[in-house]
C-alpha cells in the first residue's frame, strides 16, 4: 500500500525528492517516516516504470534527486484509489499476538503486562490529541475550512479508545479466571518413571561384573608387589 501513497503524493503534488515526500506525508497524516523509506520505494517505482527521474534545477542540492509520476503511474494510482479498501481485522498487531498467550502467563505477570499496555496507549492518545488540537488551531488561524489530518487523528483516537476498552475487558476476564482457579499454574516438577524389571536386572548384572573385575585387579596387584 505504501507505493500508492508515494504515487498519490507525486500525482497531486508534482515532482518531489525523498525528503520533500517525507514532509508532505507527515503534514497530511501526522506520522513521521524516514527519508530512506521513501527513496527505497521510489527506486522500486522507477524500476516498474511508474515513476521517473527529472532534471534537477541548478540551485538544488545535488543529493536531492526529484522524481515525477509517469502516465502509467497515474493510471495505476487512479485504479487503486477507486477500489474498495481491504479491511484487516487484527491478527498481526502486538496486542493481538500477545493476548494469545496471556492466559498461560502467571496472574501477576498478566496484570503487569496489561497495566503497561494501558499506560502506553494513554500516553499515545495524549500525544495524538495534542497534535489534533494544534491542527485545529492552525486551521482556525489560516482560515482553512477543512483538514483531513484532523479527521485522521480523531480516527486514531477512536482506535486507541477501543483498545483501552478491550484491555479493560481482558483484565476483567483474567481476574475471573484467577478467581475460579483456572488461571495458569506453575508446571509440576517432572516425576521419575519407575525402573523396569529388565533395566533393574541389567544394572545388577553390570554391578556384579564391575565388582569381579575390581577383585581380580586387586589380587594381581597383591601377587606382584
Amino acid at each position: 500500500m505504501f507505493r500508492f501513497i508515494v504515487l498519490g503524493l507525486l500525482r497531486h503534488g508534482g515532482a518531489y525528492h525523498g525528503y520533500a515526500l517525507m514532509k508532505a506525508y507527515r503534514s497530511r497524516t501526522g506520522v513521521q517516516m524516514s527519508t530512506g523509506t521513501f527513496y527505497r520505494e521510489l527506486q522500486h517505482l522507477v524500476a516498474d516504470g511508474l515513476v521517473r527521474l527529472v532534471a534537477r534545477a541548478p540551485d538544488v542540492d545535488a543529493r536531492r534527486t526529484p522524481y515525477e509520476i509517469t502516465p502509467a503511474g497515474c493510471e495505476e494510482f487512479d485504479r487503486w484509489l477507486v477500489r474498495p479498501p481491504l479491511v484487516a481485522l487484527g491478527g498481526d498487531d502486538e496486542i493481538t499476538a500477545r493476548t494469545m498467550f496471556l492466559p498461560q502467563a502467571a496472574p501477576d505477570v498478566a496484570r503487569r503486562m496489561i497495566d503497561a499496555w494501558k499506560e502506553e496507549l494513554w500516553l499515545l492518545s495524549k500525544k495524538i490529541e495534542r497534535g489534533r488540537q494544534l491542527e485545529i488551531q492552525r486551521c482556525a488561524a489560516e482560515g482553512t475550512p477543512f483538514s483531513i489530518l484532523t479527521l485522521l487523528l480523531a480516527r486514531r483516537l477512536k482506535h486507541l479508545a477501543g483498545d483501552m476498552e478491550y484491555l479493560d475487558e481482558l483484565q476483567a476476564a483474567l481476574t475471573e479466571l484467577e478467581r475460579t482457579g483456572q488461571a495458569a499454574q506453575p508446571a509440576p516438577a517432572p516425576v521419575a518413571e519407575p525402573e523396569r524389571t529388565d533395566e533393574k536386572r541389567a544394572r545388577v548384572t553390570d554391578d556384579k561384573r564391575a565388582r569381579v573385575r575390581l577383585s581380580a585387579a586387586t589380587r594381581r596387584r597383591s601377587a606382584h608387589p
